[in-house]
């Protein structure tokens, strides 16, 4: 393994529990990752103000992937340095179809979501990530353009609706889920990937420098193009047979068994040099 330089890791239920929770081991273990001059940049779905309380508790705020790469920078502040937002057009489109599926879309800024009506699925993940939730009367009122689109599942045991919204705006849009319940929607070739590509190149850090961590459909692009990936027990089974290192659950911290795998590759690797 080259030595590393760069660590990028998903949030929800690979680096947090299912619960939400930071477990305290997986801090130490990015503690001492950056201690071994490993940067690491938080990636997620979540807005800037969502991802922020965690990025402030590892002090990683500088840099951040947010809207599943459509959004890159301080989340502290609110800089970005790299911003790919839906097409509006495109963007209300998505949202008509997703209402006709029944699949409770919500319209992500950077000031807060957006939605046609208040379902209990809709309330329920604004309360997940603590942001500002808005009802609007009309497609019209919906503000400028999102970060993305995020799409809840009425009945978590039918995704039909999701399978039909994959098939109708998967030419247009990037289409992919970060759990069995939600689907994502934003700009298409705009993902993780992509973000940490540019980041790469901002930093001038090479393909085989970066290590990745996720667990779910919107991070696997990101963690095949990485130059080693981790992941933990409860990722998706395509996502175990792509990566490294399969530590244990997220609700165990098991993201903290995959960095000290990588801290053992990247001490080896530096003792060859």
């Amino acid at each position: 393994m080259p030595d590393l330089r760069l660590f990028v890791t998903d949030v929800d239920r690979t680096l947090l529990t299912h619960d939400y929770a930071l477990p305290a081991r997986v801090s130490g273990a990015l503690r001492a990752l950056r201690d071994a001059g490993v940067a690491v940049v938080l990636a997620s779905a979540r807005s800037p103000a969502a991802l922020r309380p965690y990025a402030e508790r590892l002090g990683v705020t500088d840099l951040a992937i947010c809207f599943n790469g459509g959004w890159i920078g301080n989340v502290a502040t609110g800089a970005s340095i790299f911003q790919a937002p839906i097409e509006r057009a495109a963007a209300l489109a998505a949202m008509i179809e997703a209402k006709t599926e029944g699949v409770n879309p919500m319209w992500f800024t950077t000031s807060g979501i957006y939605a046609l009506e208040i379902t209990e699925s809709i309330r329920r993940e604004a309360e997940i990530t603590r942001e500002a939730l808005h009802v609007v009367a009309n497609l019209a009122d919906l503000p400028d353009k999102p970060g993305k689109i995020m799409c809840v599942a009425a009945n978590p045991g039918d995704l039909s609706g999701f399978q039909r919204l994959r098939e109708r705006l998967g030419s247009e849009l990037s289409v992919a889920s970060s759990h069995t319940r939600l689907l994502e929607i934003g700009p298409l070739q705009v993902s993780k990937r992509s973000a940490l590509e540019t980041l790469a190149t901002r930093l001038n850090i090479t393909r085989a420098q970066c290590a990745a961590a996720g667990d779910a459909e919107n991070d696997i692009e990101m963690l095949e193009w990485a130059g080693v990936a981790v992941t933990v027990a409860n990722a998706l089974t395509a996502v175990k047979r792509l990566v490294g290192f399969v530590g244990p659950s997220c609700d165990q911290g098991g993201l903290a068994d995959g960095v000290t795998w990588l801290l053992k590759h990247q001490a080896h690797a530096r003792a060859v040099i």
